[in-house]
Parts: structure tokens; C-alpha cells; sequence
């Protein structure tokens, strides 16, 4: 008998509940009413990157080295892709476990790592190839599923154009999913089987509430229809990595850091691509129409792509690197939270941070709408041996706000630009099977919760160092779980500082889905 994770990219109840209320999502209605259901906090910044691996190993940015899609090292003057699994320092929960398991489609886990069992590494930042463990699985996921890691048409994506090819590819994408799932749980072989639908959230991000979302969730409902009927399912638990609301404000954090003095920049080589045309918007969907964008991709340094400057002249990811004036400026900022204070005078730091943190703290757009709910010391959101190389403070985005990490924009606040949605930190968890109850909790869950709670549902010690606490309120009266006590451990392995290459290659990626 096997337990099952089915995570939902960017899954809340905000965008649902209509549905669940209309009946066009049964399965999952039926799943929250003989259940328990309720929100769950993730960690900040509510992004994918670092949040899959915040539940893989029950810890907080902090201690897993890992912040946002990007690094801003103050000492190299560099911006470095953090997505790939080298990045992270931490070990999944799952290595706890005794026996088989299937992990299919887990962001922020290429290249694939060795499992017992099967290991298949997710977008955005997988390869097209090299994404198994074993390496002989990509060979039958092709031939038995036709497996794609990425839509091949992802330039393609506009929140103007709800008809693009992409969508469908995406549909196509979320099937290959489940039926690799059900396959593998009619083996009978794992303990434990995680499956993350990814390129859900980006139908939300740039959809968001439009009829091709929903018909992607119905999708999503009739394979959990399925599931549920399978005989070697034995719990099922459904999470989100964060939750989503609808996008109505862009906030250009690096303009503001511009005008306010903190950011110098300077002209470089993509002024001229600018006033010459040459931009992201006209190059990518040309080259994917000619279905040599994928080829390309392959040979030209991310770096050189991250250059090209968007139609009205952002620069975005590694790209900045080159127009930061790294001598001059005092802070700068990656999207959706992270701000880096540049000084290297611990006084001058200090008070930089310090000025920073009261000036954005509440901030409010031109027309007294708050789009930083608040401004945080990095040292108080997080803890562990990473703080130092992480950012200084962090930005919580207010309600319907998207922080654009970009820098070239015009101005301070715009409409949105590309994403229709965008991410906030209250997601969802749902469980369902014998071990647990029928009724929703009555406090919100954590993101880091889920690692802890699951060891002991399967009967293992939890490692001290885990940020979590198991969730023993959710565990049914009679049940193993519940006649239990909980049993912390000192791992071996505490908080395991090795050295790790933090290097990536898929930052050309993740700007076509919207990050910047």
C-alpha cells in the first residue's frame, strides 16, 4: 500500500472554491469533505524555487543555501542561476524512508539524483534530456508516453492569447503526468510516490481565472477521480508549494531603487539590441515558430541570452549583472521579495538596510494602494549557515502585487505586463484515506511541516534539524499515527554544509514564463 503526494503548482482555494461550489471539480470537493483540508503557509518568497525543496527537506531557505531563482553575489559582482539540485544543501525526506519510491516531475531536482526507485526531474529547470534515475527510464517515458519535460512552445505563452499552442501542450503535459502516477502505483513496488504538476501555475500566471484554467483543473479533477479509485492507494495527500491570486499592480523594485539612489547603472550592449529591435518578444517566438529555439538554447551561453533586453528595454536574471554599476550602487533586488544591500561597511550595510526596510515597509502606489505588505530582516524570516549569501531583507508582496525584479523599466508601478496571476504564500493541503481525519484543521499548516509529518505517518524519527512539526491533529483517532509520540532525532547528517557548485543553465527558461 502506498502513499501518494499529488502537488498542485501554485494551488489555493482562492482561485477554486467557485468551482468546487459549482460542482465542475467533484473529486477534489469529494477528497476536502471526507478529508481534512485548509490552508497552508509556504516560506518566502512564495516561489517554486526555493518552496519544492523547502517540502522535500523540511527546511527553510537558510539552511538549504537557496533563496529565489537567482544568487546576488556582492563579492563576485555576479548573478548566478540557483535552480538545479547542486544548489541546495539538503537531503529530500524521502532518503528516510525504507523502502521504494517514486519521485515524477519534482522542480528544482535536475540533474536527476539516485533513489530507490525511480527519480524524474521536473520543470523549469530540467533538461529535455538527462532528467531520470535511472538513466534507462527517459528511454521508456518517451516510448510508452511520448515524456516531455517542457512544452516545446512556451515562448508562445501571452496573457492576451488564451489560444496559444502551448496550452494544449500543457494539457498534454499534465496527462503524461498521471499516467506515469497510476503506472507506477499499480506496481505495488513504492512505499512513497510524489507527483508535482508544474505548468499548472503557469496556465494561472498567465491566465489566471480564464476558462483554460479551468478546463486544465477539471483535467487535474477527472485523473484524481482515477487515483482514488486505484486499489493500491492507500493515503492520498494533495499540497500546494504556495498559492495564487490574481495580479493587478507591477512593482518595479529596481526603478525605485534607481530613483531613490541606491542603484547605479550603466550603458552597455543591450541599449543597442534595444534601439535596434532586437528584443526577447520578437526573437524567441520567431525562432520557436521555426522550431529551432530548443536547438539554440543548447549552444549559446545563458549569460549572452539573458543580454537581450525585453521591447520596452528590462533587463532581467544574469542579464543585469552587466548594467549594475557594482562600484557605486548600494542595493539591488531580485523579483517577488529578495533585496540585496551591496555595502561592504558593516555600519554603512546596517544603515542601508536599515533605511531600506522603513522606507518600503507599507509601501503605497500612486494611489494609496499598499503593495509591500511588509518590509523583513532576512535574519527574521529564515535561520541557518546560508544567511550570509542570502538576501539582507525581504519584501512580502501585498495582495494582487507582482515585484518585477527587472531593472529598466520606466516606471515604479505599472499594469501587469505579462502575468495575469501571480503567487502569495497561502496555499493548500488536503489528506484523505483511513489514517486521517474528517474535518478541516483548525490551524494553518506550514510548508515545512509536510516533510516531518509524513516520516512519522510512515513510522520513522524525525531529524532534529527539521524545521517542521509533525501535524499530529490530522491523524485519526486509533490510528498508528496517532497513538504515537513523535520521535526527534540528531542526524548524522545535521545540516550537511558541503561545498556545492552553484551553477545553472535554464534562466533563458524561466524568463519566458514570466520570472524577472
Amino acid at each position: 500500500m502506498t502513499t501518494v503526494t499529488l502537488g498542485l503548482d501554485g494551488g489555493s482555494f482562492e482561485l477554486i472554491e467557485p468551482w468546487l461550489q459549482n460542482n465542475k471539480l467533484p473529486n477534489i470537493e469529494y477528497i476536502q469533505r471526507k478529508g481534512t483540508a485548509g490552508d497552508m503557509q509556504s516560506c518566502v518568497p512564495p516561489v517554486t524555487c526555493p518552496n519544492w525543496q523547502c517540502y522535500a527537506t523540511g527546511q527553510n531557505p537558510g539552511k538549504l543555501g537557496v533563496f529565489w531563482w537567482e544568487t546576488i553575489d556582492r563579492e563576485k559582482h555576479n548573478i548566478r542561476n540557483t535552480s538545479r539540485i547542486e544548489n541546495f544543501d539538503g537531503e529530500p525526506f524521502w532518503r528516510r524512508l525504507n523502502h521504494d519510491v517514486a519521485v515524477i516531475n519534482l522542480p528544482t531536482s535536475y540533474p536527476p539524483p539516485d533513489v530507490n526507485g525511480i527519480h524524474i526531474s521536473g520543470g523549469p529547470g530540467a533538461e529535455q534530456t538527462g532528467f531520470t534515475s535511472p538513466a534507462s527510464l527517459e528511454s521508456k517515458l518517451r516510448d510508452e508516453y511520448d515524456y516531455q519535460v517542457h512544452p516545446e512552445q512556451i515562448s508562445l505563452l501571452s496573457k492576451d492569447n488564451p489560444d496559444s499552442p502551448c496550452v494544449d501542450e500543457i494539457y498534454r503535459l499534465i496527462d503524461q503526468r498521471f499516467d506515469v502516477l497510476l503506472d507506477e502505483l499499480a506496481t505495488g513496488e513504492y512505499e512513497y510516490i510524489h507527483l508535482t504538476v508544474f505548468y499548472l501555475n503557469m496556465l494561472q500566471h498567465f491566465y489566471w481565472d480564464d476558462p483554460v484554467v479551468e478546463k486544465a483543473w477539471q483535467r487535474i479533477d477527472d485523473r484524481v477521480g482515477e487515483l482514488l479509485e486505484a486499489d493500491e492507494l492507500n493515503r492520498l495527500l494533495v499540497m500546494s508549494d504556495h498559492g495564487s491570486n490574481e495580479t493587478k499592480i507591477e512593482f518595479h523594485i529596481n526603478t525605485w531603487l534607481k530613483q531613490q539612489g541606491y542603484l547605479i547603472t550603466t550603458d552597455s550592449s543591450t541599449d543597442w539590441l534595444s534601439r535596434l529591435g532586437i528584443t526577447r518578444e520578437r526573437i524567441r517566438p520567431f525562432l520557436g515558430k521555426l522550431g529551432i529555439e530548443w536547438w539554440l538554447r543548447q549552444f549559446i551561453p545563458d549569460r549572452v541570452q539573458d543580454m537581450l533586453p525585453s521591447e520596452d528595454g528590462r533587463i532581467k536574471k544574469s542579464g543585469k549583472e552587466s548594467v549594475i554599476d557594482w562600484d557605486q550602487s548600494t542595493a539591488v533586488a531580485s523579483g517577488q521579495g529578495p533585496l540585496y544591500v551591496l555595502s561592504d561597511d558593516p555600519t554603512e550595510h546596517e544603515r542601508i538596510r536599515s533605511e531600506l526596510i522603513e522606507a518600503l515597509d507599507g509601501l503605497v502606489d500612486d494611489q494609496g494602494t499598499t503593495v509591500v505588505s511588509e518590509a523583513l530582516p532576512a535574519a527574521s524570516v529564515y535561520n541557518g549557515p546560508y544567511l550570509d549569501e542570502g538576501p539582507d531583507i525581504i519584501l512580502r508582496q501585498a495582495p494582487n502585487v507582482h515585484i518585477d525584479g527587472s531593472i529598466g523599466a520606466d516606471s515604479v508601478f505599472d499594469d501587469p505586463d505579462t502575468w495575469r496571476g501571480e503567487n502569495k504564500e497561502t496555499g493548500f493541503f488536503m489528506a484523505y484515506g483511513d489514517d486521517f481525519v474528517t474535518d478541516s484543521f483548525s490551524s494553518e499548516m506550514h510548508i515545512l511541516d509536510i516533510a516531518p509529518t509524513i516520516l512519522h505517518l510512515h513510522g520513522e524519527d524525525i531529524p532534529t534539524f527539521f524545521d517542521g512539526t509533525v501535524r499530529s491533529e490530522l491523524f485519526a483517532a486509533g490510528s498508528d499515527a496517532a497513538d504515537r509520540e513523535p520521535n526527534r532525532v540528531t542526524a548524522s547528517d545535521e545540516i550537511d554544509q558541503r561545498a556545492v557548485d552553484r551553477t545553472g543553465s535554464v534562466s533563458d527558461r524561466l524568463e519566458d514564463l514570466g520570472y524577472k
